[in-house]
């Protein structure tokens, strides 16, 4: 038992550098099993095929992730229907004190990233050809489906069904704007610290636009 955790470590260690290296479309999985002193029988023992080797990298950081998201999501669906009920004000979520929870939450999240930055960089950057290479896409798409209900009772809406196209347009494109910060740091900074210092102007940037289109004085 110990051998095979062993041998799948070496696996997986090995796999890292040869996606990181080459991308997943030109990664070989002989060359993998070659610097990790295995036969390719051994590869197919513990993963099904390429796409599952990949898969085994960076399925639980990213779950992590979208765990980290979601909290912070469920936490805002709470706000939405304190508001909803009248038990707080609009203009305490947009006071300074009540942006400093995103401000925390986005600096959590951004430490999370660097700390697993080798696994991020492939998802990101490496990923094409894996069931992996729309993660970008589906990012934003999570962000999109919760902007969308806080959109409707920050606009005073009865109902999302009340959203316009029009809505629906800048909703979609804030979304693609939030997950995009993260990434642009991720790929453009070398270090959490470096990052964080970006974070600060780039949240002052969207939240200030989110409360400009909500129209929240």
């Amino acid at each position: 038992m110990e051998k095979e955790k062993e041998t799948k470590q070496k696996l997986l260690k090995c796999a890292l550098q040869e996606f990181s290296d080459k991308g997943y479309m030109k990664a070989s999985l002989r060359n993998i099993c070659k610097n990790a002193g295995v036969t390719t029988g051994a590869l197919y023992f513990f993963f099904k095929d390429k796409d599952d080797l990949f898969r085994s990298l960076v399925s639980e950081p990213l779950a992590e992730l979208e765990r980290m998201i979601e909290g912070h999501f469920n936490e805002e669906v709470n706000i939405s229907y304190l508001l909803k009920k009248g038990e707080i004000d609009i203009s305490e979520i947009a006071s300074e004190e009540g942006l400093e929870d995103d401000n925390a939450v986005a600096r959590e999240v951004l430490k999370y990233l660097f700390k697993n930055k080798d696994i991020f960089d492939l998802l990101l950057t490496k990923a094409q050809g894996s069931s992996y290479e729309n993660i970008a896409d589906h990012m934003v798409a999570m962000a999109e489906k919760h902007y969308t209900g806080m959109y409707a009772v920050m606009k005073g809406y009865d109902s999302k069904r009340q959203i316009t196209a029009e809505d629906k347009f800048i909703i979609h494109w804030i979304s693609h704007d939030q997950i995009d910060i993260f990434i642009h740091i991720l790929t453009h900074c070398k270090s959490f610290k470096e990052g964080e210092k970006q974070l600060k102007n780039m949240m002052a940037y969207m939240i200030g636009g989110w409360f400009a289109v909500i129209n929240i004085k």
